[in-house]
C-alpha cells in the first residue's frame, strides 16, 4: 500500500510542474523608409501648417541638406520625416538626392521656419543649411 501511494504522489506532483516554455524568437521588420514608398498625389498650393510658399517673414529661403558619410540613409529619412514634417515619398526622394548629387533642397519657407528646421537637423546630426531664394530682396 505504501508503495502505491508513493508512486501516485510522484505521479500527481510530476503533474503539476509546468512544462518549460519554448524560446520565442524576436521578429525583425524591415524598413519601409529605405524602400521607394507608394506616392499619395499632390495637392494644389503648399501646406499652411508649414508655411512653405506663402508670404510674409523676411523672404524664401531654401532649405538646404548636405550628404555625409556618417548618417545612414534611413536615420536622414527618418529626421526629414519627423523633424521637417515631409512625407516618406518626400523624406526618401530629397535623402536620395543629397546622396546621389551631394545636395538636395528640402524645401521653399520662410526665413524663420527655414532656420528652425535647419537648427533641429543640425542637433539631428545632419548637415544643414538656408540660403535665400534667388537675389533674397524677394
Amino acid at each position: 500500500m505504501r508503495r502505491a501511494v508513493l508512486l501516485l504522489s510522484c505521479v500527481v506532483v510530476g503533474a503539476l510542474v509546468p512544462a518549460p516554455r519554448q524560446a520565442r524568437t524576436k521578429t525583425i521588420r524591415p524598413s519601409t523608409t529605405i524602400d521607394a514608398p507608394t506616392r499619395k498625389p499632390k495637392l494644389a498650393g503648399g501646406d499652411p501648417k508649414n508655411k512653405e510658399n506663402t508670404g510674409g517673414g523676411k523672404g524664401k529661403h531654401e532649405l538646404l541638406l548636405f550628404d555625409d558619410p556618417v548618417n545612414t540613409r534611413e536615420y536622414v529619412s527618418r529626421v526629414l520625416c519627423t523633424k521637417v514634417a515631409l512625407s516618406e515619398g518626400e523624406a526618401y526622394d530629397c535623402m536620395m538626392t543629397a546622396h546621389q548629387a551631394g545636395m538636395a533642397v528640402v524645401g521653399v519657407y520662410q526665413f524663420e521656419v527655414a532656420e528652425n528646421y535647419c537648427t533641429q537637423m543640425k542637433e539631428s546630426g545632419l548637415v544643414a543649411a538656408v540660403k535665400p531664394v534667388g537675389d533674397g530682396n524677394e
